[in-house]
């Protein structure tokens, strides 16, 4: 009986599925339908200039190909060094700055302001330093720091903390921490932004329960919101760590990346090399290494701060 049951023919319509395939689903196929223009636009405003970029850096002028001597000769210029550490020395200064300033600013407002229509006054004023153009506030910050008209000295002096004026502009370090404290006003609200969206996540019930068997605040945070917050962090941090490899606008406008190579940072160095001594094939090698070590920053990030909470 079994034998002639294992024989008869399959019910029409049906067919055996295979082992290790699986059919879409409609709602995948429509998915796949719909994110299918957005992923063809990224192909093409993404992928191919870096496949171009690729090309240019690996050729001369004239379209010969000449292997790794234009990443030979970025690699050997100084300029470049400085330009790493002036990057470097930029990013020590205003990321760990915006991250305190915004996630402290974040927890006042989460456990402190409980009106919604304050919340929502501190969320727009939060808001107005990212929409301002990064040139507009260049030029703002140019005649707050400025010697001769500049704001700043003018109150200085005025209030009779300084007698002489500052050259802000001029020092090598007075003028890093000048373009740094423009990046840190302008950006800090957007990580306060980011981080106080990641606190309104957190189950209240979890605070309360806390807070009853005697948990104090930073017991709180460190247990509990810290968890919620540490998908938020990386974002943060891969975002700022990309916003600082391009940040152009401003610094070139107060200080055009002096004095000296002090403040030329690496977006700087680059739009110098393409632009003002048209060596395009080593700017296209440097733009290719910074794009690799970016991919290589982002992966070791993910490595020290997983997205799954514990």
């Amino acid at each position: 009986m079994s034998r002639l049951v294992a024989e008869l023919p399959a019910p029409t319509g049906t067919e055996p599925v295979r082992a290790g395939r699986r059919r879409w689903s409609r709602q995948e196929r429509l998915a796949y339908r719909i994110l299918l223009p957005a992923l063809g636009t990224v192909f093409v405003i993404v992928t191919i200039p870096f496949l171009l970029a690729i090309w240019q850096s690996i050729t001369a002028d004239d379209g010969t190909l000449i292997g790794f001597r234009n990443y030979t000769r970025a690699l050997s210029n100084p300029l470049f060094y400085d330009a790493l550490r002036a990057t470097g020395l930029y990013a020590l200064i205003v990321l760990p700055t915006e991250i305190v300033l915004g996630l402290a600013f974040a927890l006042l407002v989460h456990r402190a302001v409980k009106r919604p229509g304050l919340r929502a006054t501190l969320y727009v004023l939060a808001v107005l330093p990212l929409v301002v153009p990064p040139v507009a506030v260049g030029v703002v910050a140019r005649l707050i720091y400025a010697p001769g008209y500049g704001v700043l000295n003018y109150v200085l002096q005025s209030v009779g903390i300084a007698h002489t004026e500052i050259q802000w502009l001029s020092e090598p370090l007075l003028a890093m921490g000048s373009v740094a404290s423009v990046d840190i006003w302008q950006w800090t609200p957007f990580v306060y932004l980011v981080f106080f969206a990641g606190l309104q996540t957190v189950p209240p019930e979890s605070i309360d329960a806390a807070r009853v068997d005697g948990a104090s605040g930073w017991t709180l945070f460190s247990r509990i919101e810290l968890p919620y917050l540490r998908p938020l962090l990386l974002m943060v941090l891969f975002f700022r760590i990309a916003d600082v490899l391009r940040v152009f606008d401003h610094i070139f406008i107060l200080t055009g990346g002096g004095p000296g190579s002090t403040t030329q940072l690496l977006s700087i160095y680059l739009y110098r090399v393409a632009f003002k001594f048209f060596d395009t094939g080593e700017a296209a090698a440097l733009a290719v290494m910074v794009m690799l070590a970016m991919s290589l920053l982002y992966a070791a990030v993910t490595r020290l701060l997983p997205l799954e909470r514990d």
